[in-house]
């Protein structure tokens, strides 16, 4: 059997207050990324019908804007998994946590709650319980792979340096600390990485001299984005050899070929571990500010969980977990402001861990994103102080010639909604809503209500001046 895994993601690129993606000029001729990726790459594949016949996972946040925005490849993503699952007796796609972390350096509890919001998202999107989940950057160790298991997770992927013996194929039996244990495939590094480097050329000359059960797993935007072209290559592929093809379940179905034993705090991406996302271990060339954005996201994360746990008390780490039925657009007026702040900074705090922030030597649009989502879960604690010292740190950290503090807007959240409602306003279109934030004329003034928090905010027309109520 030959199973193509495909890896589908796009970091959380919209900004934290407006949860709008704005212009990414890199991307050009399109406004983002995430339009750019979709042309080039799932929109063709999901013509072709790729997904029909391939394993995948989809990153949350990618999976929310194809469902807002290209609901035709949402709609082939769907199709796709029921194919396997009609074809094979098992569906095509797996989970994956609510952001793409590396789970093993942030603590055990934010690993629980990732892993679960994956979970119970899949569930919400795919109307069935997954079976396995991808780990971000297969970044992997024992405890990570307990946390997948205590959400009922079956089997992961990783590679083949990732194991002691670099054993590809599986399923492999991997017996965790507990005493319990989970399934994983192993992916063939050389074959892999020859058709994501090298095109389907190279890949067919090495396919000849496999034998058994291949598993193949690379980045899905391999087919179109990084390889233009490739997803016409993908489709006659599956034409020509789709007798041979099956997907993780079936597979896992057969039984495990084994044991292995892991080889933790390791990646697919880094040969230093997990240094590409902790220090400057020389991926992609240097980067010198990684470690300091390293202490500065972990700092803030220790200032959030510190105001939680002191504000929310010893019921605070369950409503956290449940919150995930609010992000999947279930109401919030059960909660207080204050616990909806809370509850927000700490989902913020989880989307500043976004990998991508780390992942190139160069200081890019990721790194900002990161820094504005750690922005945004200091402010929403609302302690002076921690905001007073987190600029601080902002201003300690040089990356290219800038401190972070270049990356924190000034005119953000409410008065950013204010000032694009005025200037929409300004051209005959008065809107309604502006992200999530929810615009109502008030007299002379006007009221933008935050729906994520239940504050409003009024402003003048001038935009003078605003004052803070919360109901």
């Amino acid at each position: 059997m030959i199973v193509f895994h495909l890896h589908l993601y796009q970091p959380e690129r919209a900004d934290p207050w407006l949860e709008l993606i704005l212009p990414e000029p890199s991307a050009s001729p399109y406004r983002h990324w995430n339009e750019r990726v979709s042309r080039e790459c799932y929109e063709p594949n999901a013509e072709l019908g790729n997904y029909g016949w391939v394993s995948f996972d989809v990153g949350p946040p990618l999976m929310n804007w194809l469902r807002a925005h290209r609901p035709l490849v949402y709609k082939a993503l769907l199709e796709g998994d029921r194919a396997g699952l009609e074809r094979w007796g098992h569906g095509n796609a797996l989970a994956h946590p609510y952001y793409h972390v590396i789970l093993p350096l942030v603590p055990r509890r934010d690993r629980d709650v990732l892993v679960y919001w994956g979970v119970e998202y899949f569930k919400r999107v795919f109307k069935r319980s997954p079976e396995g989940m991808w780990l971000p950057e297969m970044a992997v160790d024992l405890e990570t792979l307990e946390a997948l298991v205590d959400s009922g997770i079956s089997y992961t992927v990783l590679t083949q340096s990732q194991v002691k013996g670099r054993r590809a194929g599986g399923p492999y039996k991997v017996v965790l600390p507990s005493g319990r244990s989970i399934a994983v495939f192993v992916r063939d590094e050389e074959l892999s990485n020859a058709l994501a480097f090298s095109g389907f050329e190279k890949f067919g000359e090495l396919l000849k001299g496999a034998s058994g059960d291949v598993v193949v797993a690379l980045d899905g935007e391999t087919f179109g984005h990084h390889i233009k072209g490739g997803d016409r290559l993908l489709a006659h592929f599956i034409e020509a050899r789709r007798g041979e093809l099956g997907n993780l379940g079936a597979l896992y179905e057969r039984g495990y070929r084994g044991e292995v034993e892991v080889v933790e705090r390791t990646s697919w991406s880094c040969p230093h571990g997990l240094g590409r996302w902790s220090r400057d271990c020389g991926c992609d060339g240097p980067a010198p500010w990684r470690e300091g954005l390293r202490r500065l996201i972990d700092w803030v994360g220790e200032v959030v969980d510190r105001a939680f746990e002191e504000r929310m008390g010893p019921g605070g780490w369950g409503l956290l977990r449940e919150y995930i039925n609010v992000l999947l657009g279930g109401d919030n007026s059960g909660y207080t402001t204050e616990q909806l702040r809370l509850l927000e900074a700490q989902r913020a705090k989880l989307a500043a861990n976004t990998s991508d922030a780390w992942f190139f030597a160069r200081v890019g649009i990721e790194f900002g994103i990161a820094v504005k989502w750690a922005l945004r879960a200091v402010e929403l604690v609302g302690d002076d102080r921690a905001m007073e010292e987190f600029y601080k740190r902002l201003e300690e950290l040089v990356a290219n010639g800038k401190t972070a503090a270049f990356f924190c807007p000034r005119l953000r959240g409410p008065a950013m909604a204010a000032a694009m409602y005025l200037a929409l306003s300004t051209s005959g279109h008065s809107p309604e809503r502006v992200g999530p934030y929810l615009i109502r004329p008030v007299n002379d003034e006007f009221e933008v209500f935050d729906t994520r928090t239940r504050e409003a905010f009024r402003f003048r027309h001038d935009l003078l001046w605003g004052v803070v109520e919360s109901i």
